[in-house]
């Protein structure tokens, strides 16, 4: 194998596929990236066994082949390479495998050489029927990721809840994830009617390697393919194993009804919030909030170390009401929300917390308070 690639496109497309091994992997056929030359193109491919990466890029092939590398060490070496040009080709000898990295311009007297093992261990994402995917807006995709993710649990024994449920019907797409303590849901209307009516659960790590996926293109490709979710997002693609196991009824966690209906400033709860979370006690980073007459106190203490207590003027004026949340928690649905102003509602202390976007009537999220 040898080719001839431009340095920054070939680290670019490094970066895209070494998300999905595992740190654990040490020495491992799971550790390396695979990398393939034909038809001018280089395809780079990772595995976690759960989850496929594969990204392909322009360059000139001067002897077709596989091989695969180890991700980190082939990492390190192109982010330190400064030349535009790179030569990478196998060099065999008769006690091992290496692929030498040079300049393929010549200007600098730079080799670098890396263990290789054979390529073909590596499964890569095969041809797609392209009846089976369809078109999705990316700015979009994004949007609901963002506003629903951070509620997904990560390693729950309860496996359906380590990641995000995606349902579409007549068009309508909704986003839900919960970890069992919270809850975010978003609903949007998109071009087409996408092939999850029934509901399909993508594990959390995919769900971050679509984010980076997206970047900044417009729209990109989504499929069913046995029990797998295929995405292919300009030269990416990832194909991924859904979670098996039935998700749980998220409507039944909605109240249907609340005694209070509080809207404050975004930029004012942000503030108190991070100055309240210093003083917070571990693990939990317990908040208090008060909602009391024309005032929202936000209060956090570490037993005989400190304490931090911040009132913020607002409208209410029912009853005193105070609600404890774990800090992460309130953090994460309030940077989730846009709006410069955020809707809280309540019934008591120990009831779910709804909090609602005034300018996004699609969107909702619920956090089940703690114990005072």
């Amino acid at each position: 194998m040898k080719f001839r690639v431009k340095t920054t496109e070939f680290q670019k497309a490094i970066n895209a596929v070494e998300g999905v091994i595992s740190v654990r992997e040490i020495k491992s056929i799971l550790s390396n990236v695979k990398v393939e030359a034909e038809n001018d193109k280089i395809f780079l491919s990772a595995t976690d066994l759960e989850i496929s990466i594969k990204a392909s890029l322009n360059a000139k092939i001067d002897k077709p082949g596989n091989t695969s590398l180890p991700a980190k060490q082939l990492n390190r070496t192109f982010k330190e390479i400064n030349f535009s040009e790179t030569l990478v080709e196998t060099d065999s000898d008769q006690n091992s495998l290496k692929v030498k990295i040079t300049d393929a311009e010549e200007k600098y007297d730079f080799k670098a050489y890396i263990n290789s093992l054979e390529g073909d261990e590596i499964k890569t994402i095969s041809k797609v029927d392209e009846s089976k995917i369809f078109d999705f807006p990316c700015h979009t995709f994004m949007e609901m990721i963002r506003k629903t993710s951070y509620s997904v649990a990560q390693e729950d024994t309860r496996f359906v809840f380590n990641g995000l449920f995606l349902t579409c019907k007549d068009r309508k797409v909704s986003f839900v994830g919960t970890d069992g303590r919270r809850l975010a849901k978003i609903d949007r209307t998109f071009p087409v009617n996408l092939p999850f009516e029934k509901g399909i659960i993508v594990p959390h790590k995919a769900i971050k390697e679509i984010a980076k996926m997206i970047d900044s293109h417009e729209t990109g490709k989504i499929g069913l393919i046995e029990n797998q979710v295929y995405i292919s997002i300009g030269s990416v693609e990832l194909l991924c194993k859904l979670i098996e196991g039935s998700y749980p009824d998220y409507d039944q966690v909605i109240p249907k009804s609340v005694n209070h209906s509080v809207k404050i400033g975004k930029e004012n709860l942000t503030v108190a919030l991070r100055q309240a979370i210093i003083a917070a006690e571990e693990p939990s980073k317990q908040i208090r909030v008060a909602f009391k007459k024309n005032i929202l106190n936000i209060n956090s203490s570490t037993a005989g170390a400190s304490e931090v207590s911040i009132n913020i003027p607002i409208d209410y004026n029912d009853e005193e009401t105070v609600i404890a949340f774990k800090g992460d928690y309130l953090s994460e649905v309030i940077r989730s929300i846009d709006d410069s102003e955020i809707i809280i509602e309540f019934t008591n202390q120990n009831s779910p917390v709804i909090f609602k976007d005034p300018g996004d009537a699609e969107f909702i999220s619920i956090i089940m308070p703690m114990k005072i």
